[in-house]
């Protein structure tokens, strides 16, 4: 959508009104793998009676168990994918990290499979957000390209690049046409409907409070065109002239008015791509390559005109270069790279979430990443990250080191996946990690969940790394070099890097105990040196440090 005509819905509206999706909701819980057949609008405003006629077990709040009973026997999903639709919404929502913690410590004490029901049993989500949540599954089963040509952003390929910006299309204007063209959907599943004269239910239909601060999970906006002053959805409604404009009795809100208020004040996510490129700040590119290719490549940040909850980082075509990134402005941000080739990326800050898309041949160190990492059609690349949650797509022959509490997700189309611990560390990681809500006790990093639709049979995608080649990796900067080594290893990773230490230790002192003169000492130098070099070529490793030295010479 143009920019003229996202102006024009807040020009004509007299509140200066805008409305916008929330973009994490939609990148991070609408997950790639196609949902459920069972999972339709007409199913889900079914649940929503089902779960207010359950009690406190199931309105306002539902627990895992009485979700668990109704994906399984009605809406025939496996535990697993239950478990992770639940869990999925849990991780998009404002809890506090001690909270998180302490959650996680329980698991990790949780000795049999009882113990870990249970728990998982006493957990809670607010029931109509969790609805609306499974809504947006079918996200990604929407063919856009129906609606407006897309091309992938942003495009280097064209040969206009006038028709290339004007057929680009932003993943926030995706997600506004989704909502556009079923945003009664959206709203009737939460909605008190009249059960006479069902042609006419939905005219009549009315939405109370509760139904108004679920939709909050998904919309949020602000009044006057104030970007530093983002309210949530039900704040908006309680604004006395747009309560007063769309009719509101009693806290009852009429579908009809509200239906029409969101459409005319909805407009894209004025904080992600397509505004940031366009009015975001350039971050510096430090030991960065200053060739042709390189030139093309950028990272830009929204930090200018945006609040600290809605900072946005993109970096984009970062081709053969050393990328270190340290700059406060990327702090608990969201971070997105993309189309990026060749280059090893470093960034230790803490942040919100990430997406990695359309790389290869990269390299990613990540430190403390509060939600999820988001990998998608990539192929040959290293990432190293702590996380809540991994989701990986369309992804080949690529490694993942990672400290998780939950399973790492594998969606469609996904080949030679290698899974390791976390094999970084830095002198603040504990302290991001605490301040994220992840605790070092729980780690699920080699139980990878395969969530392919009813049907599909494909070869097993993953494997774990051996534990001889597993190795760890160090930060870039030596200030951030941790000595007080990683987070706790399993076992045997721990004794094969052990081993390793050990027969270095032992070679080292039987160097010494030969006593050699100096001629014997450069022969056996030479010698040490040019079987080194040869395992280097072999490896493919001599390549990665002449790389290396390159750039940092740069």
């Amino acid at each position: 959508m143009s920019e003229h005509h996202q102006q024009s819905h807040t020009s004509d509206n007299r509140h200066h009104l805008a409305i916008w999706c929330r973009a994490e909701v939609f990148t991070f819980g609408a997950l790639t793998t196609p949902p459920p057949p069972d999972i339709t609008p007409a199913s889900l405003k079914s649940l929503v009676k089902y779960m207010k006629k359950s009690g406190t077990a199931g309105y306002p709040k539902m627990n895992y168990m009485l979700w668990r009973h109704i994906a399984c026997s009605k809406l025939h999903m496996s535990e697993e994918l239950a478990w992770m639709y639940f869990e999925t919404y849990s991780m998009l929502t404002n809890v506090s990290p001690q909270r998180r913690i302490q959650t996680d410590i329980q698991t990790s004490k949780a000795n049999t499979s009882t113990e870990n029901e249970r728990l998982k049993d006493s957990r809670k989500v607010d029931s109509l957000a969790f609805i609306l949540l499974l809504f947006l599954q079918s996200f990604h089963q929407i063919d856009l390209k129906s609606t407006l040509s897309r091309d992938e952003w942003p495009n280097r390929k064209r040969n206009s690049d006038l028709d290339a910006r004007k057929n680009r299309i932003y993943d926030e204007q995706s997600h506004q046409l989704f909502i556009q063209a079923h945003l009664d959907d959206l709203l009737n599943i939460v909605a008190e409907t009249p059960e006479s004269n069902a042609s006419e239910s939905v005219q009549s239909a009315t939405l109370n409070m509760d139904a108004i601060t679920a939709l909050s999970y998904i919309f949020e906006g602000t009044l006057h065109d104030n970007l530093r002053k983002i309210i949530t959805f039900h704040e908006l409604i309680q604004n006395p002239s747009i309560q007063h404009e769309i009719g509101i009795n009693k806290s009852i809100v009429p579908f009809k008015n509200l239906s029409n208020l969101i459409r005319r004040s909805l407009i894209a996510n004025p904080f992600q791509v397509g505004q940031t490129m366009k009015r975001g700040t350039l971050l510096p590119l430090p030991f960065n390559n200053p060739t042709h290719e390189q030139r093309s490549g950028r990272v830009l940040c929204n930090s200018n005109f945006a609040d600290e909850r809605h900072r946005f980082v993109l970096m984009t075509m970062i081709n053969r270069s050393l990328s270190d990134q340290q700059s406060s402005d990327i702090t608990n941000a969201e971070f997105r790279i993309h189309r990026c080739s060749y280059s090893y990326i470093y960034i230790l800050a803490p942040l919100r979430c990430v997406e990695v898309r359309k790389c290869h041949n990269v390299t990613i160190v990540l430190g403390a990443v509060e939600t999820t990492l988001k990998v998608t059609d990539c192929e040959n690349v290293s990432i190293s990250a702590v996380c809540r949650r991994v989701l990986i797509s369309q992804c080949r022959s690529s490694s993942f080191y990672i400290h998780t509490p939950s399973r790492p997700l594998i969606q469609l189309n996904c080949a030679s996946l290698l899974f390791a611990p976390y094999n970084s560390s830095h002198v603040e990681l504990l302290e991001q990690m605490e301040h994220s809500g992840l605790c070092k006790e729980l780690n699920l990093w080699n139980k990878p969940l395969v969530t392919h639709p009813a049907g599909y049979v494909d070869e097993q995608p993953w494997s774990l790394l051996p534990p001889d080649d597993f190795y760890p990796i160090s930060s870039i900067r030596l200030e951030d070099q941790q000595t007080d080594g990683l987070l706790p290893l399993p076992a045997e990773y721990q004794s094969a890097m052990d081993k390793r230490q050990k027969s270095i230790s032992t070679l080292a002192n039987e160097i010494t105990a030969a006593q050699l003169n100096p001629e014997q000492r450069q022969r056996f130098q030479r010698f040490v040196v040019s079987n080194f070099e040869a395992w280097l070529d072999a490896t493919g490793n001599a390549k990665i440090l002449n790389h290396l030295s390159s750039l940092q010479q740069q």
